[in-house]
């Protein structure tokens, strides 16, 4: 860093390369878009917001305001107006809530007082809507009253009268408070918080050795499900997307607030903006609105790597060293701090940071050389379009000269570079998306998004498995690590760094994690050539030179057959999709499902793709049993290859939920109704649990399942008899000792496991398997 800090010749070309991304990003786009405020820009999408509105297109209309909302000068005119004409959008779509901080929000930034009466009566209707009678009652007399100080004319007048009898009548009306409070509380760890490991469980703990390094071992055993970290980050930035999170607390699914300043900033509300500000975003907001960020990928967080630090200030070295009176000596210092004790919870965490490992020592030169030149463009920018350095003295406890100061924080930088590299974590949220599949129109399916990347240093002490024995969840930016199966005491903690053994070939694992951790995975699963093998014959078939035969029963496959076979169901598969008539569709497809099934190995990716898009076309017959069969095939393949406990099973069973509650719809008066209710239970009930462990309960579609739960609960509830009394109880919840095998027909079911996670969307009947 000291070297490219004094070549003029670099700095000067980094200087020109930011001047050029200012100049390119930092204005005005295009007419609907601009990365600073303007609003001529929020005027357009306002006028489009009421177009949508008047056109009963209440979601449309949201955005479109929310976009109003994004571009308005926070001084000026059309920031209330956007605010306010998304609280009525907001209102409709019965986000209660939400629409009384826009209002909140609009009337603190200058809403006109002329106008404001119609808006403090929306504030009344959403806090009946809420079941606050004495909140909605309070804000109806404010309403009258700022009404009475208006010249209103004798048509406005008669209008407000009008509303506030309505509103009157609907407070007469006892309605129940809706609790929309999102917070709860979180699980705890198990045995307790560890004082000498920050934000792990009591029942770990930390050791050190030369062939593991810093490693973590169970000290007392722990059950699936139990949580072993639940860890705030040291650091975390908010990753591009169509829905962007909180750039504070990284929720998803937010009534945007955005930055004062730039349009490229948003958050959940006004108190994650003003939190922000001063820890971040303040040296940011300049290269945000030139698309820095975006652009230097990781190098992102290294950056916010060094802000917070400064936020929270650089603490001391230990009084055992001297005094340092340079970059190199400050860091020296730091770097001597035992690695093991600092994760003792009264440590300042900045230590836990700077000590996490970087792999410069195996790591390829050049990779280095771009760290290091990508750190110098970083304090170029700070040092030219922020006045970071104005602020950075009074944030570390030496006196050190203006020239080693950015010495110090560009070095910092690039150690955390290396760091993330090796060490930095991807936080997921699970995000409903609706494609069309060009065979059934149109498709609901949950996805995992990554919505930021964030390093947590407690966590990061595991080391990996590619058969990994924990489960990584997230609440907004926290991580929350649980057991995957029961541990042992004495067990290794073991995290899967990315290629899963289930998902990735051992070569290219190896490959994976030799090429970003610079080691070679020597796990059981890299260690284990030979993969479980299935009860009868059809085995996976394993090519010996030119000879292609059954790992089980020896017998030979004839290659150029088998291939015949398959390029004929590919045939009778596409003619199934070009088929006029669904029923033509559907024979043609089993045909060729029924062609691939002689062919391959019957956990085949392939043939459950195949016996997927056959439950679809089924399920669009009508024909939901065959569809349930299908599913039920899928869901014993996938806990073949992933694990009963999966997040993989957890999302099949969702879906067989859903056509199991198709069919209970569809055909009421069926003989095997109950029957069919009784299957579903289990299923919806096994589907919440396997989310909660993969996700949380915190989810929206965890939510949902659990409302299905219930509803079908009831349905049994409605024709309850002695026998099953015991299995339709809404609350009645497993524990780990009634851990117990599920028969639904001829499949069978693996373990019962604890709760899980997903989400959306407020449960609704399903059309069929999956439209809307």
């Amino acid at each position: 860093m000291s070297y490219f800090r004094k070549n003029e010749g670099v700095r000067k070309i980094m200087l020109q390369w930011l001047q050029q991304m200012k100049c390119s990003y930092a204005k005005k786009i295009s007419e609907l878009d601009t990365a600073l405020k303007c609003d001529q820009v929020s005027l357009l999408w306002r006028q489009m917001g009421n177009d949508k509105f008047r056109a009963n297109l209440v979601e449309e209309s949201y955005c479109c305001y929310s976009k109003s909302v994004l571009y308005a000068n926070h001084n000026g005119p059309m920031y209330p107006l956007a605010l306010a004409n998304r609280s009525a959008s907001l209102l409709r779509m019965k986000r209660f809530k939400e629409s009384l901080a826009d209002v909140a929000l609009a009337i603190e930034s200058g809403y006109p007082a002329e106008q404001r009466h119609k808006l403090l009566l929306r504030r009344v209707d959403c806090h009946i809507e809420l079941g606050q009678r004495s909140e909605a009652r309070s804000a109806l007399s404010s309403a009258i009253e700022h009404a009475k100080a208006l010249n209103l004319s004798a048509i406005q007048t008669l209008e407000f009268e009008k509303h506030v009898k309505i509103l009157e009548k609907k407070l007469d009306n006892p309605v129940c408070e809706i609790n929309q409070d999102d917070e709860f509380q979180l699980p705890e760890c198990h045995e307790g918080s560890n004082t000498d490991f920050v934000s792990a469980s009591g029942a770990i703990e930390l050791r050190r050795s030369e062939t593991a390094g810093r490693h973590v071992v169970a000290k007392a055993s722990a059950r699936r499900g139990d949580v072993l970290f639940s860890e705030e980050p040291y650091a975390w930035v908010t990753l591009p997307a169509e829905e962007p999170a909180c750039e504070m607390c990284c929720q998803t699914d937010i009534n945007l607030v955005p930055c004062s300043r730039c349009s490229r900033s948003v958050y959940c509300g006004a108190q994650c903006r003003a939190s922000a500000s001063p820890a971040f975003h303040r040296w940011e907001c300049a290269g945000a609105q030139f698309a820095l960020f975006p652009t230097i990928g990781i190098a992102h967080l290294a950056l916010r790597v060094l802000l917070l630090s400064a936020n929270e200030g650089f603490p001391r070295i230990p009084r055992a060293f001297p005094e340092p009176k340079s970059a190199a000596e400050l860091f020296q210092g730091y770097a001597k701090v035992d690695n093991i004790h600092i994760y003792k919870q009264d440590t300042p965490p900045f230590y836990r940071m700077f000590n996490l490992v970087t792999n410069f020592d195996k790591m390829n030169n050049n990779d280095y050389i771009q760290y290091a030149l990508t750190a110098t463009m970083l304090i170029n920018y700070l040092e030219h379009f922020t006045t970071f350095f104005d602020y950075l003295p009074s944030k570390v406890p030496y006196r050190l000269s203006g020239g080693q100061l950015r010495l110090f924080a560009g070095a910092l930088i690039l150690r955390s570079l290396g760091q993330l590299v090796c060490n930095g974590h991807a936080a997921l949220s699970l995000c409903t998306v609706e494609e069309d599949d060009g065979l059934s129109g149109r498709t609901i399916t949950e996805r995992e998004v990554r919505k930021a990347t964030a390093i947590y240093p407690s966590a990061a002490m595991m080391n990996h498995s590619c058969d990994p024995n924990i489960i990584n969840t997230f609440y907004k930016k926290r991580l929350i690590v649980r057991c995957a199966s029961g541990l042992p005491a004495g067990a290794e903690v073991l995290n899967c760094y990315g290629p899963h053994r289930a998902r990735e070939p051992a070569p290219r694992r190896q490959a994976q994690l030799r090429a970003q951790y610079m080691f070679t995975c020597a796990c059981t699963a890299c260690r284990d050539a030979e993969r479980r093998d299935f009860a009868s014959c059809k085995s996976p078939v394993v090519l010996s030179g030119q000879r292609a035969q059954c790992r089980n029963c020896s017998a030979a496959l004839q290659l150029d057959r088998a291939l015949s076979i398959i390029d004929r169901a590919e045939d009778l598969a596409l003619q199934g999709e070009q088929a006029s008539s669904a029923e033509e569709r559907c024979e043609k497809m089993y045909t060729a499902y029924r062609l691939k099934q002689q062919v391959w190995h019957r956990h085949h990716t392939s043939l459950r793709a195949a016996a997927d898009r056959l439950a679809r076309l089924h399920a669009d017959l009508g024909d939901y049993s065959k569809s349930v069969e299908l599913i039920k095939q899928n869901v014993q393949s996938l806990e073949y290859q992933f694990g009963s406990f999966s997040v993989e099973v957890a999302h099949e069973l969702r879906k067989l939920s859903d056509v199991m509650l198709e069919r209970i719809f569809k055909m009421p008066g069926h003989p095997d109704y109950r029957d069919w209710c009784l299957e579903a239970h289990k299923v919806i009930k096994k589907a919440v649990q396997l989310m909660e462990l993969n996700y949380g309960h915190w989810e929206v579609l965890v939510k949902r399942l659990r409302e299905q739960e219930a509803f079908v609960a009831s349905l049994l509830a409605e024709s309850r008899t002695p026998e099953t009394a015991d299995c339709v109880q809404p609350q009645f919840a497993l524990q780990p000792e009634d851990m117990s095998v599920l028969q639904t027909g001829p499949v069978t079911w693996g373990p019962v496991v604890y709760t899980s996670k997903l989400g959306t969307r407020s449960f609704s009947i399903i059309r069929n398997l999956y439209r809307k």
